[in-house]
């Protein structure tokens, strides 16, 4: 509903306030009251709680009928973002740094909680949707609750409409899915979901349904984490079970109670520190490589206040970055003064940085040869109606001007853009792919297309090219930003919106990508393409009712593709829904001679008790892809099942052997060697275990003594 940009507050004497983060509505929404309200609404709630845990509003406005919020600069990544980087190195977030984010997390909520009006009357918050996503995990290892959008105040209301589901539902209370009123006790609740996530690594309620799961919510039956891990700590799983219960009256009285049961546990439950949680971001997001901080340092340096003052007060100047030889900014035309820039500019990043503001003031932009927006130091311009008091102590209330840095955040993706036009201007795009193509490394790629999005000379045909290859070489982030200058120079291209949400899926920025998705929807509906972006999307965030049901909608649309046929039966099998996905698959299968449907099918038939079947089919996919690791494992539990358990062993070594990284079929060995009663072979594969995947050695480990 709103991007957001970099920018600082410049005073008429050309003092530089700090930098500052601006949420603009986006300009099709305004007329929408609903989504304005939500969006004022975040702002007046977020601005009553002031606590180091919780973002901070600085202004709140409108700046030409568009309203804004101006908040304070967070660099770092929301909860949810670590915790899928962790998941794609095949790690679990570690206990320590979870329970801090959650207590820090908790503590600024507590606040909310607690929060009074000017003459000391309970505001009653509630945020309703405290999920990883809206709590932010700073690079300095503070943590901030953020995005009180949906929030409730009993003084001021609330975004939602009455009757209204809204928020992420693995995390609502049982009392929020029935309609009943709400309070603290909901954000509870969903610290418990947190909680429980980290300890079984899965949700307390799950179902291939929306209805399904939220049946189970309500039904308030969890299963004990230690079912799942039977090293979690009993005194915590205690804590979390007490968080879940259905019952609000059984929960705790308060988050400063569960933040209290937490703390004093200690022992393999002990509580890391701040630094400790830094340092764990660096590990996950290095400075010197992760693409939202790399563009968050080069958007600072594009900022065009800073022009001749790097000494001025309020600077936040960081060392030169990729930038040497880039000319003096130039300053722009006078333009009229607003937020809204001519065409649309891409963002920091929605999920990357996290601002609330009351209207600073106005700034302007203007497409130059180069690209840049720039606003003078000394800009005279007016502040925007409605504006509040400044962020800054005595600052004049009007005749600010804010020096809006989006207009060179195009940088931030693939590095000095600006320059082209000086370097370059000989190179044609169809020379550029050519060079692109041809090289062999990702910067070669990436340097041979630096400036193409800026290049007027370049086709909408050209840019979809140079944006797949961006995507296929793994330069994300420069992707993106191809992306958001294709759709600017071309918005009805269908195409320019799938590679925008194709890109932002790699970069896990879930609301660029559904917003990209939205806009490909209206342009082209019968595209099969769209929901295939909004299924790989969901099943990135870990949605797998919601994958499928974009995926039926595919194959519906497309039930012979490649595209989508083996990924809908892949999909149905994993989810547990045999006799659909056995459906799916054979109907691929009987006319391509796919090795990895046909593994999938076998698995299929196996979970039938179709063993025969499942025996033929895999050995068909060995076949066909005698390096398949998958087809081993499900043919060595098909021999295991059948009691040929030489075969079943040969079969899992094979597996290991071709895929070292899963512990998959090390770990079915190990079933294997209990299932013998062999102590000693079992003994043997749990030190493997240990030796190869020391993270997760203790779950391997217990998993392999399942079968006793």
């Amino acid at each position: 509903m709103a991007e957001v940009y970099l920018a600082r507050a410049i005073t008429p004497d050309g003092q530089r306030g700090p930098a500052v983060a601006v949420k603009r509505l986006m300009p099709h929404l305004v007329a929408d009251r609903r989504i304005v309200q939500m969006f004022l609404n975040e702002a007046r709630i977020t601005a009553q709680v002031r606590h180091p845990h919780v973002v901070s509003i600085l202004e709140l406005g409108m700046e030409g009928g568009e309203p804004f919020i101006a908040m304070e600069l967070l660099e770092g990544r929301s909860f949810a973002e670590v915790r899928q980087e962790a998941a794609e190195r095949g790690q679990r977030v570690p206990l320590g740094i979870t329970l801090r984010v959650l207590v820090d997390a908790c503590r600024g909520l507590d606040a909310a909680h607690r929060a009074v009006d000017e003459a000391g009357r309970p505001l009653r918050i509630v945020h309703r949707d405290f999920t990883p996503d809206n709590i932010h995990v700073g690079v300095n290892g503070a943590v901030k609750v953020i995005d009180f959008g949906i929030a409730k105040a009993d003084a001021l209301g609330a975004g939602t409409e009455p009757g209204t589901l809204k928020g992420k539902f693995f995390y609502m209370s049982p009392e929020m899915i029935a309609g009943r009123s709400v309070d603290h006790r909901a954000d509870l609740f969903a610290a418990g979901v947190m909680l429980y996530e980290q300890l079984c690594g899965r949700r307390p309620f799950t179902g291939m349904s929306t209805d399904e799961v939220l049946t189970r919510i309500s039904e308030g039956r969890p299963k004990p984490p230690t079912a799942f891990d039977p090293s979690v700590p009993q005194a915590l799983e205690a804590v979390c079970l007490m968080a879940l219960a259905k019952d609000p009256e059984a929960r705790f009285d308060s988050l400063q109670t569960f933040i209290a049961a937490i703390e004093m546990l200690g022992g393999p439950a002990e509580v890391a520190s701040p630094a400790q949680v830094a340092a764990y971001l660096d590990a996950l997001f290095p400075p010197d490589s992760d693409p939202k901080r790399l563009a968050l340092r080069q958007a600072r340096l594009a900022d065009p206040s800073n022009s001749g003052s790097e000494g001025a007060p309020g600077g936040d100047l960081l060392p030169p970055f990729g930038v040497q030889g880039v000319p003096a900014w130039p300053v722009p035309p006078p333009v009229s003064a607003g937020l809204s820039p001519a065409r649309p500019l891409p963002p920091v990043g929605t999920q990357t940085v996290s601002l609330r503001a009351r209207p600073v003031a106005s700034g302007g932009s203007n497409d130059g040869p180069s690209g840049n927006a720039a606003v003078p130091a000394d800009a005279q311009a007016k502040a925007p109606r409605g504006a509040v008091k400044g962020a800054q102590a005595g600052a004049p209330r009007s005749r600010r001007a804010l020096a809006i840095v989006a207009g060179v955040l195009v940088l931030g993706g693939a590095g000095a853009g600006a320059t082209w036009f000086l370097r370059r201007p000989d190179v044609l795009p169809p020379a550029r792919i050519a060079a692109a193509e041809a090289a062999t490394t990702v910067d070669a790629k990436v340097s041979a297309l630096d400036g193409l999005a800026k290049d007027v000379r370049a086709t909408a045909k050209e840019l979809g090219r140079a944006g797949t290859l961006l995507l296929n070489a793994g330069a994300h982030s420069q992707a993106l930003s191809l992306a958001e200058a294709y759709t600017s120079r071309f918005p009805k291209e269908a195409e320019a919106h799938l590679l925008a949400a194709r890109a932002a899926t790699e970069l896990r920025m879930g609301k660029r990508a559904e917003r990209a998705i939205d806009e490909a929807t209206a342009l082209a509906p019968k595209d099969v393409r769209v929901p295939l972006a909004l299924a790989e999307l969901r099943a990135r965030q870990g949605d797998v009712p919601g994958a499928l049901t974009a995926l039926a909608k595919a194959y519906a649309q497309a039930p012979g593709s490649a595209q989508v046929a083996p990924r809908y039966g892949q999909l149905l099998s994993q989810g547990g829904r045999l006799d659909e996905a056995a459906t799916v698959l054979s109907a691929w299968t009987r006319q391509h001679d796919d090795a990895e449907s046909l593994a999938e099918l076998g698995f299929v038939r196996f979970r039938q008790e179709k063993l025969d079947d499942a025996a033929a089919l895999l050995k068909r996919a060995q076949r066909k892809a005698p390096s398949l690791a998958v087809a081993h494992s499900y043919l060595g539990a098909v021999l295991f099942r059948q009691g040929d358990l030489r075969g079943a062993e040969r079969e899992y070594r094979e597996a290991e052997r071709l895929a070292p990284d899963d512990p998959r079929a090390l770990t079915a060995r190990c079933q294997l060697h209990v299932h013998e009663g062999d102590a000693a072979r079992v003994a043997e594969v749990k030190r493997t275990l240990a030796e190869k995947f020391p993270d997760r050695a203790q779950a391997l480990a217990a998993e392999c003594g399942a079968g006793n």
